[in-house]
């Protein structure tokens, strides 16, 4: 019975060093169990850099449109915002205006035709020139008094324009006085507005305005009437002691030229005015600065139109950025769902020393703008600042960095090997390799365990 304890002692003992031994080897084969891991075996392929930051569209090039004439303008054919193409009207004057004016101008430049002819006639003649000087006197006379006496009765209209408008306006305060009390009817309230709009009216109404421009216009003729009159009466006087000296036959045709090039320009001026103003390339109205029937003088200002086909995104890129970024290359925006290209064209020598940090001014034009661009919008630019089809490439999940600088994990044998390299151009998912690793190597990485340098790896 002794040795029979003995022996079922010795068996048990027997039986736990067999389950320690198999413990362990589970244990120890675990331990060099192989971790899986993701794997890419390096190649040869294109590879770019892309550096994002953020901007606006601008136009590079813009034109103001201001009067060619004096006028009142009949339609502003635009809103601020609106595209134009080239040759489309952006403004017209009011038509019958325009058509009078020419009709004055034409007049003037037969006027200055006449007299030059007049005069050189005189040139001509020595024996007739008193005599013609004197008719020309005697039609000079009554062209003034004619002038005269219908600038008088403008004059006149033009008074008794003004005084029945002050009339009315004095019967409406009248009726203004006998509502004070009522301040709050509807009576007294359209009495008001009457006697403003009549306030207005003999200052600015339409009627009067043409009264005032017709009597300038009757004024300055019968200027040059008298003028033209003094010019005969000495024609007259120098005739009588002979022919004309030569300077005064230079001097007359220095003014027919001057003349001639006033009218002409004139006429052109309202020649070009009657086909209103048009836009001289397509772009975008930024600015318009008159209303339609309102007056302008020449060279008032219109409107203002920037260019769509000379348009930059201007970006500003801080110093880190900005030592990737050169003149050239190349640069993609997207603009209502639309992608354009262009290319670096400007890169400022200053930076902007407003804001707590500088930023230094980029310019990116766009090869091939059009109708769908939005000036002044906020765009993200994508500048491609390096690009190699061939590059030795890895994903940039593969790469490592300690004290001792970037490394990889090469596959050798099963295992993972720790590999030295230098990286060249990279974006967010590939990276060059320059050094370290050949065509053809597996690289290897683990994003959820650490993979150390000669541990066993399985690839997923």
């Amino acid at each position: 019975m002794k040795e029979f304890f003995k022996s079922k002692k010795k068996m048990t003992i027997i039986a736990g060093v067999l389950i320690a031994v198999i413990t362990i080897g589970t244990i120890s084969k675990n331990a060099n169990a192989a971790m899986k891991v993701e794997a890419y075996t390096a190649d040869i392929g294109g590879l770019s850099s892309i550096l994002e930051i953020n901007g606006n569209v601008e136009s590079d090039s813009m034109k103001t449109y201001y009067s060619m004439v004096d006028g009142t303008i009949g339609k502003v054919h635009v809103k601020a915002g609106d595209f134009v193409k080239k040759g489309d009207i952006i403004v017209s004057y009011d038509a019958d205006e325009i058509e009078r004016l020419t009709a004055i101008a034409q007049s003037y430049k037969e006027a200055d035709l006449g007299n030059y002819n007049n005069a050189v006639q005189t040139g001509k003649r020595t024996a007739g020139l008193y005599g013609e000087a004197t008719r020309n006197i005697k039609v000079l006379d009554q062209q003034i008094a004619d002038t005269q006496a219908t600038l008088i009765q403008r004059q006149n209209d033009l008074a008794n324009k003004r005084a029945a408008l002050a009339d009315e306006g004095a019967k409406l305060q009248i009726s203004l006085i006998d509502w004070a009390d009522k301040p709050d009817s509807e009576e007294f309230e359209n009495l008001q507005k009457l006697v403003q709009t009549n306030a207005y009216e003999q200052q600015y109404s339409s009627e009067i305005l043409q009264m005032q421009e017709e009597i300038n216009i009757l004024g300055v003729a019968l200027e040059g009437y008298k003028t033209y009159k003094a010019e005969m009466s000495s024609q007259k006087a120098a005739t009588q002691m002979g022919l004309m000296t030569d300077g005064a036959k230079e001097e007359i045709e220095a003014i027919k030229t001057a003349n001639e090039l006033a009218s002409d320009d004139t006429m052109a001026n309202l020649n070009e005015a009657a086909g209103g103003i048009k836009a001289e390339f397509d772009g975008v109205v930024s600015g318009i600065n008159v209303i339609e029937g309102c007056s302008v003088g020449k060279g008032t200002e219109l409107v203002t139109i920037k260019s769509i086909d000379d348009v930059v995104v201007k970006l500003k890129a801080n110093k880190y950025d900005i030592v990737n970024i050169e003149e050239g290359q190349i640069t993609t925006v997207v603009i209502k769902n639309k992608e354009y290209t262009g290319k670096v064209s400007r890169i400022s020598r200053m930076a902007d020393e407003g804001g707590q940090s500088s930023a230094i001014g980029v310019e990116v034009k766009l090869d091939a703008p059009d109708g769908d661009i939005i000036l002044g919008i906020e765009v993200k630019a994508k500048i491609q600042t390096a690009n190699t089809n061939e590059a030795l490439r890895v994903p940039t999940q593969a790469l490592w960095e300690d004290e001792d600088g970037t490394f990889v994990f090469v596959v050798k044998d099963d295992k993972a090997v720790k590999t030295k390299v230098e990286t060249g151009v990279r974006n967010e998912t590939m990276v060059e390799i320059c050094s370290g690793i050949n065509n053809g190597d597996v690289v290897v990485w683990n994003e959820n365990s650490e993979i150390t340098d000669g541990m066993s790896v399985k690839l997923d």
